[in-house]
């Protein structure tokens, strides 16, 4: 079970575009408008697009979205946006679709004339993340000419960027995981990639508390009750943020490991993940239903009882959780509706707050003390403080 949970984590990190496909295929159902969304390359960029029956219907709207890279930028901020509108408003719902198709590495003038005739042709939005200038001009200038409506999400922002920071562009996609290079065409994975992965190769190996002598040095440490996504939550924040996360189940008749109350521990880097107790009694029914065939099958056939999603016996296991986080000053998150990389958002967040909290209150105590670290620091070691 463990090799294939580290399997799984080095096959996450590596296949970023597979992982954002399925990301944004889960996010679907959370969208207030029906939402088709296709994810292509430029290696056949047309075969994703709708049947032509389909294009003579007045009610259905689309978008044409072009990446150099991944395209996870563009659909991110797609999101976003999208969250922000009601695309079938004023149209019957049962009559009205938004059909999203996503072309990712498009790196070359040919592609990218093609998509934009297809979006002429289909009445659609051209949205576009282009790193490099020169096809990014030639995009809108097409899409200009063409008279098809395009938003260029990228270019607004490196333009100001170069003129903020008096330096161009390197105009190469998928900046996130490279840094500056001397030779442009060199891919350099930068230390945050590296950080990542051994963000991610610690939380496997912290996993559901199976190795408590790690919580010292984790960045981030999610309690919970069973079945309130520490897992899943776990790898969002180590593979996007780069955080060392280790989770520790919350049973109701077994007690915490021991080194989750150590002095070292910070209470503040611990999170305790709640849940509406209706959402969790479904969650719970769901789980006990997949594996009711395996508990057949090894008591011989005789069903069993257990009180796993008993209301009474839940409502106690979330209250034991609560309790436990008011003692000691954990802090409580609700993941009831809310999506994984939305409560991990709100984590990373609060980690900032709480440590910029943290520095003014260091800051403060320098001052106070006279303002001289170094004295500070020399005087304490001789008194043999840390």
């Amino acid at each position: 079970w463990v090799i294939m949970l580290l399997l799984w984590g080095t096959t996450y990190l590596t296949q970023t575009a597979a992982y954002q496909h399925n990301f944004m295929q889960s996010r679907q159902s959370r969208l207030s408008s029906p939402l088709h969304l296709v994810v292509k390359s430029s290696s056949d960029p047309f075969s994703s697009l709708p049947d032509p029956q389909d294009e003579n219907s007045s009610n259905v709207k689309r978008v044409i979205l072009v990446s150099d890279s991944t395209g996870m930028t563009a659909q991110k901020t797609l999101n976003r946006a999208f969250s922000q509108f009601d695309s079938c408003s004023t149209l019957k719902k049962d009559d009205c679709e938004l059909q999203v198709n996503v072309f990712s590495h498009v790196t070359n003038e040919e592609t990218l004339a093609g998509l934009i005739r297809r979006a002429k042709d289909q009445s659609a939005l051209m949205i576009y993340t282009l790193s490099d200038p020169e096809l990014r001009s030639k995009s809108s200038k097409m899409c200009e000419l063409s008279a098809v409506h395009s938003v260029d999400l990228m270019g607004p922002l490196l333009d100001g960027l170069s003129y903020f920071l008096e330096e161009a562009p390197l105009g190469t996609p998928g900046g996130d995981d490279k840094i500056q290079r001397q030779d442009p065409r060199k891919a350099v994975l930068s230390s945050s990639y590296y950080r990542r992965i051994e963000a991610v190769e610690f939380t496997l190996k912290a996993d559901d508390g199976s190795a408590p002598w790690l919580l010292k040095d984790a960045d981030v440490i999610l309690v919970g009750v069973s079945r309130t996504g520490k897992t899943p939550l776990s790898v969002v924040l180590a593979q996007q943020f780069g955080l060392k996360v280790a989770n520790i189940p919350l049973v109701l008749e077994v007690p915490a490991p021991k080194e989750l109350f150590d002095p070292c521990i910070d209470s503040d880097k611990v999170m305790c993940l709640t849940i509406n107790p209706v959402e969790l009694k479904r969650i719970r029914l769901n789980r006990l239903e997949r594996s009711g065939a395996k508990q057949l099958e090894e008591t011989g056939g005789v069903k069993t009882v257990t009180n796993y999603a008993d209301r009474n016996y839940l409502m106690r296991d979330l209250k034991n959780a609560r309790d436990l986080a008011r003692d000691k000053g954990y802090t409580e998150i609700d993941v009831t509706g809310r999506a994984v990389e939305e409560t991990a958002s709100l984590i990373s967040e609060l980690l900032t707050q709480k440590l910029a909290a943290k520095n003014i209150e260091f800051e403060g105590w320098v001052e106070e003390m006279g303002g001289d670290v170094d004295a500070l620091a020399t005087s304490a070691k001789s008194e043999g403080k840390d």
